[in-house]
């Protein structure tokens, strides 16, 4: 797969903070490829921001604001962060990943981590 500066700029950083949280950055780099294609300052038309597209949920359960949620490592440590606590309360990939998406689409969302997991052949 062919990335951009930016976007493997950015798949390093999930890396790093990954590993540093113990993290498989697998998963975390995959899941951001789902959310965003590595894009930071992204925006939903739900209001989801960031590379991970964190919910104003989502953050508040991190305990952090949105206005302060514009920096790039932020977005990323709260995103992989947010995976953490996930992979925490559901112990397993599949759990987390479930959580981390409609309900609905869960299957279809996991199917797309699981291949863009494989497509960076970091497993």
């Amino acid at each position: 797969m062919n990335l951009s500066k930016k976007q493997t700029d950015t798949k390093e950083k999930i890396e790093v903070i990954a590993k540093l949280l113990d993290l498989d950055p697998s998963w975390t780099v995959a899941i951001a490829m789902v959310e965003s294609s590595l894009g930071e300052h992204q925006r939903s038309p739900t209001g989801c921001r960031g590379v991970f597209q964190m919910s104003t949920i989502a953050m508040k359960d991190l305990l952090i604001s949105m206005e302060s949620y514009d920096d790039d490592m932020i977005d990323i440590m709260c995103g992989v962060l947010f995976i953490r606590l996930l992979l925490k309360r559901w112990k397993t990939w599949e759990g987390a990943i479930s959580h981390f998406c409609d309900p609905a689409d869960w299957t279809f969302y996991l199917d797309r981590v699981k291949k863009y997991r494989k497509q960076f052949n970091l497993f």
